[in-house]
């Protein structure tokens, strides 16, 4: 029986989250404090000021030891970086679009590409009204966020330390997930429409039980 135990013990499921941001963090430590009954171990990932390289090399190893990995995105980041590459770079739209592919590819199993376009806001944004709107930035998110979230920072402090940003948006998740799936999933070819799919991550067979 002990031995049953200690087997049981040594295959635990875990999960990595990466993201390009501290937000993306804060949101997944505060959903791990606050999910208790989660029985996998989830661990995020601080991927903060990387290339999307070495996001994609982190992903990649990951992938070798963790049973699932979920690559945070937010497309506002690839498009600005797409317009300040230099004569001569590769566009980072073009770069993404080649991870994205390979992962399609030879790591679909393990490797769940989380795309938000334009930013994290704008999946908050879904909790509280459905909007196509193509904001041109986070900024505009934002502050389309603050009509429903007045007092909404990008800091840690506000994420984690006054009332956390999960306990806000708990109750309405099921709202959100409802919103991001009508304007569909991410698509390659056509990468700059207004996108939400923090879903995936909800839905996961180990983690849908705690949506209410």
């Amino acid at each position: 029986m002990k031995a049953n135990k200690r087997i049981l013990r040594e295959i635990k499921i875990a999960y990595a989250i990466v993201g390009d941001g501290g937000c993306e963090v804060w949101f997944f430590q505060m959903l791990k404090r606050i999910e208790r009954e989660i029985q996998i171990n989830i661990e995020p990932k601080l991927a903060q000021k990387s290339t999307l390289a070495k996001q994609f090399e982190k992903i990649k190893e990951l992938a070798e030891d963790y049973n699932r990995v979920f690559w945070i995105v937010d497309y506002d980041v690839i498009e600005r970086e797409s317009k300040e590459c230099k004569k001569g770079d590769k566009p980072r739209s073009q770069e993404f679009k080649e991870y994205y592919e390979y992962i399609q590819k030879k790591l679909s199993e393990k490797v769940i590409v989380i795309v938000n376009n334009t930013c994290l806001e704008f999946w908050f944004l879904l909790h509280f009204n459905f909007t196509s709107k193509n904001f041109s930035n986070c900024d505009e998110a934002q502050k389309e966020l603050k009509k429903y979230l007045k007092d909404y920072e990008k800091s840690q402090t506000y994420f984690t330390k006054q009332k956390d940003i999960y306990s806000q948006l708990k109750d309405k998740i099921p709202t959100a997930i409802a919103n991001a799936k009508k304007l569909g999933e991410f698509d390659i070819q056509n990468p700059n429409k207004s996108m939400a799919e923090m879903w995936k991550f909800f839905e996961d067979e180990n983690i849908k039980f705690i949506i209410k």
